[in-house]
Formats: C-alpha cells, structure tokens, sequence
C-alpha cells in the first residue's frame, strides 16, 4: 500500500496562517496528499515578568493556546481532505517547522505571505527566508489574500537555460506524475541585456525541455511552452497570462548546498509580481 504524500503547513493564527491553509487546501486536491498543520510555540526558560504563573504553568497556558488556535485551523480544512494538528516547541519558528518537516516525513512546507513588504502580493518574512535557504523539501509560498480555487487546472514550471536545468525537469516528472493539469513551460527573457537571449533561443530551448519531459514523465495532461519578454524580468512576467487557479515550479538556485534550497535572483524577481502561488524545488 503506497502512503499518501503529506504538507506540512506553516501555521499561525494571522492571515498569513489562513493563506498557508488555502494553499494547502489547493494542492491537496491537486495531488491527494494529506496536510500536517504545525504551530511552533517559544521554548521558554523564562516567564515573562507580566504572567503571574511559573515556568510548567506558563508553558501549560501556551499549549491550550496552540490548541485552540490548531483547532479552528483544523475545522476549516474541508472533509474530502486528511488533516492533523502538531505543536512543536522550538526557539524559533524556521528550525521548528524543519524538524517537524522531518520527523513527520513532509514533501512539502507551506507558508503565507509576510504582510508588509513594497512589491506585488508577495513578501518574504523571516520564516519563509530562513526556509528558503535551508529546507531539503520544496517550499510553497502563497501570495497575500490567496484563497484555494475548487481545483488547480494549470501547472507552470519557469525554467531556464543555464546548466542544471534537467534537476528541475526530472522533480517536475515526479510531481507531474498522473496528473491530468494543463502543464506549461516557460522561459523568461530580458530584453536588450547581455548576454542577448532571443525568443526563438528560448523556444528552441523548450522544444528540447518539452521532449526530455516528455520522453520520462507519466503526465496526463496537455504540455505547452511560452516565452515571457519584457525590459526586466518583472515586466517578463506581467506580461503573461496567469489564471487564479494555477501554481508556479522554479527550481532553487545554484548556489544553493546540494539538497537544499536558494531562492535565485530571477525567482526573487518573480515574486515582485507573480499574482499565483511559487513552490521553490531543491535543484
């Protein structure tokens, strides 16, 4: 009997919370994996000098608290999907949600939008910036005010040309695997920079991407390829078409250690203006 993959998500009672729980929502019913909703609460050693309660006591009070918070987030998990509350107590929240990731076997982290920032719907809070860089599963980020479609139709992988592009393709085999989505590859290209990049290198580029995909994935669906342009990658990915009910692949950076992720310099970029949720592969 082969085990159901599962999410782990990144929860706090904020909206970014309930961002993180619809994304989780969303690929849930995409892939049929079962979420994990974890709370990281402060190891204490100390009670803060306004709690009239020892240190047991305090930390009985921040239980109960995590409790309460973990149960609404549980009762607004549809029934159609499998979903189970964790607490771990952790000093800070990146390393808790890591350790959880491997204790409970995730395949996934997922976390909201931090609520300032200037660009686009997306900003990187502590905690997705500290997963960003050491996390060995992908990481999915939902944009601000992101609420789960009835179900995704379109996956797009944003992949490049540079060496090392295959890493990100053989992942996308993996996740793709019996899917029946819309899946489309894109390239990005900045207009009038050097090295010059044209469109039709890029399409040339995923002709060759669409047949290596092709000849090893077990995919369902309809495969396309596009090419984004604009002065900046910015305008590149303002200028495409995105639906409310797709997710975006990317694969980590190469500088990133092997097995963990990076957030990229173009990645980056993309979420100043990507309106759908960005899951970062370790490449």
């Amino acid at each position: 009997m082969t085990t159901a993959p599962n999410y782990l998500i990144a929860y706090e009672a904020t909206e970014r919370g309930r961002e993180a729980i619809q994304l989780g929502i969303a690929l849930a019913r995409l892939t049929g994996a079962e979420l994990r909703i974890c709370i990281v609460m402060p190891r204490q050693s100390v009670v803060p000098a306004k709690v009239s309660a020892g240190v047991a006591d305090y930390q009985e009070l921040l239980q109960k608290q995590a409790d309460e918070w973990l149960e609404t987030a549980a009762a607004s998990i549809p029934g159609d999907i499998v979903a189970t509350t964790h607490t771990v107590w952790a000093e800070s929240a990146t390393e808790g949600l890591l350790r959880a990731a491997d204790g409970l076997d995730s395949d996934r982290i997922i976390v909201g939008a931090a609520r300032s920032g200037l660009f686009g719907r997306f900003s990187i809070g502590s905690v997705a910036n500290g997963l960003l860089h050491a996390s060995p599963v992908p990481v999915a980020l939902a944009p601000r005010g992101y609420r789960a479609p009835a179900r995704i139709t379109r996956v797009t992988c944003a992949i490049g040309t540079r060496p090392g592009w295959e890493n990100l393709l053989d992942s996308m085999v993996a996740i793709s695997e019996n899917l029946d989505v819309e899946l489309r590859f894109i390239t990005l290209v900045q207009v009038g920079t050097a090295p010059v990049v044209t469109a039709e290198d890029s399409q040339e580029h995923l002709a060759t991407v669409l047949e290596y995909f092709s000849a090893r994935a077990t995919f369902l669906g309809t495969p396309s390829t596009e090419v984004g342009e604009g002065d900046n990658i910015e305008d590149a990915v303002d200028a495409m078409d995105w639906r409310s009910d797709e997710i975006v692949f990317v694969g980590s950076s190469r500088l990133a250690s092997p097995s963990r992720l990076f957030l990229g310099t173009t990645a980056n970029r993309m979420l100043r203006t990507l309106p759908v949720p960005l899951v970062v592969v370790p490449t």
